[in-house]
């Protein structure tokens, strides 16, 4: 989950999901933790969740209908509306850098709403205050998520 040579940043946590319907739960929980605008990078093989992920994640950010969240796999973002727009980004067919400018991202990125980002590491740039989530495939439907929160940002007290 994280650069060779970087420092990890943040607190890890380690959960479990048993199927699909558990890792959705786990989205679920996990949008109530966050902070809007907010940023969330998803790490994963082919299958291992990540989308699964992302409704639970729309849910817990008000999407009326989490079936609406399909992967962005061909058109790159997909935008639903619930408390707040949340953009769901998938990096799988990108290339380079040049890629990634073409599709907008620093646009909406951290700015406003939620961003749900699937194949991460393609980004070329750290996101310190983005919440990281990777998927491993544990076998049948099981799934390892090891999620790790941002540091507290740091906030100027006025006398």
């Amino acid at each position: 989950m994280k650069p060779s040579g970087a420092k990890i940043r943040g607190r890890v946590v380690t959960r479990a999901s048993g199927s699909a319907d558990e890792t959705q739960s786990i989205g679920v929980s996990l949008a109530r933790k966050l902070g809007v605008p907010g940023v969330v990078l998803l790490r994963g093989e082919l299958g291992t969740g990540k989308t699964t992920l992302t409704r639970g994640i729309a849910q817990g950010l008000g999407l009326t209908d989490p079936t609406l969240v399909n992967s962005p796999s061909f058109t790159l973002v997909n935008i639903y509306q619930g408390d707040c727009p949340i953009y769901h980004v998938d990096l799988y067919r990108l290339r380079n850098e040049r890629d990634l400018y073409s599709i907008g991202l620093d646009d909406f990125l951290g700015k406003e709403g939620v961003t749900v980002v699937e194949w991460s590491e393609k980004l070329s740039y750290p996101l310190e205050q983005a919440l990281e989530i990777g998927i491993e495939d544990a076998g049948d439907d099981r799934r390892i998520l090891r999620i790790r929160f941002p540091l507290p940002r740091k906030s100027c007290r006025q006398k």
